[in-house]
This record gives structure tokens, C-alpha cells and sequence, in this order.
């Protein structure tokens, strides 16, 4: 029996139909489709049809002993160190760029990508205005305009042993006042310079309160906290900070 390779396309269907054409002609059908069966079964596979691609290998880094990673990391900037955690998922895991990154370079870092990178800036197209982002010197993120308060604090008083002057008057004997760069309301919040019932209004003219628990909420959209029903200020609170 003569069965022309013309029929079929593809490698697998190529090989099984070369090897039917080798069936002896007494051969029953019974014994065709043993030996389809035979042919097909992954055992007796032709290689090229069981070839598969290899699965990618680790990188030079990954291969080394883990003090060794330390130390190559020790070295990178935090542009760098960001970009490698991206990479994949060893080194998401291995790499913390906020803890690894000087705190100069992370600050310098973030003051030049909001102002140099084409993403952060402004657009100023008549049709699709959209304000540039800010950075935060606190998380050092470069994050969009409406997580940041239009309002926030210049200043703040820490006391002598270095923590945040709140709930009660600053002691000019006592206390001393710092100056504070840009954050973003999330870390405002997380670091007591917004303080529970502080009302805000971000760079995009959106309305936020903070509840007693801490969470962050847009008025008139929530004007209770589902989780401590504490209430929306009518009237914002007075700050202590300046």
C-alpha cells in the first residue's frame, strides 16, 4: 500500500504517513492502526517531532553565592537596582530598592526622572491638558498629581528625640522646626504630617478627608468611614503644622 506524502502537511503527519507507506500490503487493517498507534506514541517519537525548546537559563548573577549577589547590588545606583528587580521574578525578590539605595541617590534620583522623563512631564495640548507628575521624597516614587495635597506643610516640629511634634503645641525650648520636602498623601497620612480629620484638596482639585482609622476617603463620595464610622469634618481641622 502506497500512500503519497502529498496528502498531509507537517512534520508529525509526515513521518507517520512515511511509515504507513512501509506497511506490508497483507497487512489488516487491525494492524494499521497498531502500528499508527506505535508510531505516534511518545516513546518512539521521531526527535525532531519531540523536540522541545529548553527552558531558559539563570543568569551569571543568579549563579553566584548570595554574599557575592549582596555586594554587585551594594554597587548599583537606584536607577539600576529598580530596572534589575524588574527583570524577573528572582530578582523582584532579591532586590528591595528602597532599602539597598542610598538616600541621597534615591532623592536625586526621583528629582531628575519627574523632571527630565518625557512621561512625567506636563502636556499642554489644548485638547488633552494633563498636569506633570511630582515626586515624593519619602517613598521617592514619582506618582500622578492627584496623590498629592495642594495644601501640604511646609514645615514641622520634631521633638528632642527626633519624632514628629503632634496633638499638642510645639515647645520652642523643647522642639525645633524642620523643613519638609514633597510627599505624596499616602505617606503623609502613614507618617502623622496628615493627621485624622484633616481635610485635603490634591493638585487635580479632588476632595479627600482622613478617617480616625487612617484611610483615606474622597468627599462627598464617602462622608463615613465604613470600618470606624468616623464621620467627615464639617469644618477642617486646625493644623498644628505649618
Amino acid at each position: 500500500m502506497t500512500v503519497p506524502l502529498s496528502l498531509r502537511q507537517g512534520g508529525d503527519d509526515m513521518i507517520v504517513l512515511a511509515r504507513m507507506a512501509t506497511v506490508p500490503r497483507t497487512t489488516s487493517r487491525r494492524d494499521v492502526h497498531h502500528h499508527l498507534a506505535t508510531c505516534s506514541s511518545p516513546a518512539k517519537q521521531h526527535p525532531v517531532a519531540a523536540w522541545r525548546r529548553p527552558a531558559m537559563t539563570s543568569s551569571l548573577i543568579e549563579r553566584l553565592p548570595n554574599e557575592l549577589q549582596r555586594i554587585v547590588f551594594s554597587h548599583l545606583d537606584y536607577q539600576s537596582l529598580i530596572y534589575l528587580s524588574t527583570m524577573n521574578r528572582y530578582f523582584h525578590r532579591a532586590i528591595d530598592p528602597q532599602a539597598m539605595a542610598n538616600g541621597i541617590d534615591k532623592a536625586q534620583f526621583v528629582m531628575r526622572a519627574a523632571k527630565d522623563f518625557p512621561q512625567h512631564r506636563p502636556s499642554e495640548k489644548s485638547h488633552d491638558y494633563r498636569p506633570g507628575n511630582f515626586e515624593c521624597y519619602i517613598c521617592f516614587r514619582v506618582r500622578s498629581p492627584d496623590h498629592f495635597d495642594m495644601l501640604q506643610p511646609q514645615s514641622a516640629y520634631v521633638d528632642a528625640h527626633g519624632c514628629l511634634v503632634r496633638n499638642r503645641e510645639p515647645d520652642v525650648r523643647t522642639d525645633r522646626q524642620v523643613t519638609l520636602r514633597r510627599f505624596c498623601v499616602d505617606c503623609g497620612v502613614a507618617e502623622g504630617l496628615h493627621a485624622p480629620f484633616d481635610c485635603l484638596t490634591t493638585r487635580t482639585g479632588k476632595d479627600l478627608w482622613v478617617c480616625s482609622c487612617r484611610q483615606v476617603w474622597s468627599k462627598p463620595a464617602c462622608l463615613r468611614c465604613p470600618e470606624c464610622r468616623g464621620d467627615c469634618p464639617l469644618r477642617p481641622r486646625r493644623k498644628l503644622l505649618t
